[in-house]
């Protein structure tokens, strides 16, 4: 496939050099570009780039890379890439298409780096096959019914650390250099560890796809911390308009002082709740 479609773009290139046809070659290059990005986030389950809104390839590549840095602390596309694709990209848009041949060049070498990238089937199944080629997992599932019943967590701990120690690993390595077989790894330990905490008995459940093993957007946990932050200031907000209004109008102090005590108490619970259960909870994590 990739060599049938290098000997055409090679013809094309060939075809428009001897016409001084530049602006087709540049089309070519820029919907290369495009085509491999939006692929590459197609792989990994992240949702389409928004083409009809004029979402741009260098934001798209920013969204990919968030989700990668959220979920494994690395990056996919280098920030030296997604500078050069901004400037082409800004430029090829302003010009329609007619940028300089030094552009054109650095685009279709950009479009064979990002070739270089291959990207795993997220949308295989997990399954305990998948899991037990992990050693560490392995031998949980073989001695966790017999371990010290008085220390039932200290051979899971143990398994949770070398499997930590072993992203780290990994992600030292995928910062260094991107690896297709390195990629999937941390995704499978990434599940590994969310399956070996929320074993029970000393059986780790599997479900879903290696994508749904991504995170892609906040949790519904920061959203109801969002939600009741909200409401804190909500009712902050009516209880300064209160005393606005008693300041301004000294008569109605005692008709509205119990909606004075509600507004500022409820203000008060709803900010002690989210810093207790959210802020507190992100400290310890």
């Amino acid at each position: 496939m990739d060599q049938a479609e290098d000997t055409k773009l090679k013809t094309l290139i060939k075809l428009c050099k001897e016409t001084q046809n530049y602006k087709t070659i540049a089309i070519v290059s820029f919907m290369l570009i495009s085509n491999i990005i939006d692929e590459i986030g197609v792989k990994m389950g992240i949702r389409a780039r928004r083409k009809e809104s004029d979402e741009t390839i260098f934001s798209y590549m920013d969204i990919v890379n968030s989700i990668l840095r959220d979920n494994f602390k690395i990056t996919l596309f280098k920030d030296a890439m997604i500078q050069e694709i901004r400037e082409i990209e800004v430029i090829f848009i302003k010009m329609r298409g007619d940028i300089p041949l030094e552009m054109i060049i650095k685009a279709y070498d950009i479009y064979y780096d990002l070739r270089m990238l291959e990207i795993p089937n997220l949308y295989k199944k997990v399954n305990a096959d998948i899991l037990s080629e992990n050693n560490d997992v392995r031998i949980y599932s073989l001695f966790s019914g017999s371990i010290d019943q008085q220390n039932p967590d200290k051979l899971k701990d143990y398994l949770l650390h070398n499997l930590k120690t072993k992203q780290l690993e990994i992600r030292k390595q995928l910062k260094n250099k991107y690896n297709k077989d390195l990629f999937k790894e941390a995704i499978y330990l990434k599940q590994t560890r969310d399956s070996l905490k929320n074993e029970k008995d000393g059986k780790i459940l599997l479900r879903g796809r290696l994508k749904e093993n991504l995170v892609y957007q906040k949790s519904m946990e920061d959203i109801y911390g969002y939600f009741i932050l909200g409401i804190f200031f909500l009712f902050l907000i009516l209880g300064f308009v209160i005393t606005y209004e008693c300041v301004l109008y000294p008569s109605l102090t005692a008709s509205v002082s119990y909606l004075f005590l509600l507004t500022y108490g409820s203000s008060i619970s709803f900010f002690l709740l989210y810093w207790y259960y959210y802020k507190k909870g992100e400290t310890r994590t």
